[in-house]
């Protein structure tokens, strides 16, 4: 006795070849992720990937997202402050101030010389041998 499942097997073999066409012509590519044509850029390609493998699964949570930065923006603009320039007034210096910082120049300039030339002229002296620290240090 034939099962139902080989009754119905028989009764449709006819249509096995029309079926495996249209695996390999439409479901077999989707699952293999090859749903862009073989000639397309990669570009294009690339993008549909990352469409279908990040966005598409959670586009519940990227709307959510994306409504949550509309938010966000339309507050940060409404409470806004409009900006002012204030330009800083800079008075020109008198001709006292010219004259002072113009000799604290000059004062620093000889200081730098002066503290230069004892720094070049003081050598340091690298000490001696230890035979000759321990014979002053030493008592009888």
């Amino acid at each position: 006795m034939k099962t139902l499942r080989e009754i119905l097997w028989n009764r449709h073999r006819s249509v096995e070849p029309k079926l495996d066409r249209m695996w390999v012509k439409t479901l077999a590519p989707s699952l293999r992720g090859e749903e862009t044509p073989a000639g397309a850029n990669p570009l294009i390609a690339f993008g549909w990937t990352l469409w279908r493998e990040l966005v598409w699964p959670s586009r519940k949570i990227w709307a959510g997202l994306a409504c949550a930065w509309v938010v966000i923006l339309t507050l940060n603009m409404v409470s806004s402050e409009p900006t002012t320039r204030v330009a800083s007034k800079v008075e020109p210096r008198s001709r006292d101030e010219m004259q002072a910082l113009t000799e604290q120049r000059r004062m620093l300039a000889q200081l730098l010389d002066l503290q230069a030339e004892t720094s070049r002229t003081r050598k340091s002296r690298p000490p001696g041998p230890r035979s000759d620290r321990a014979a002053g240090i030493s008592a009888v």
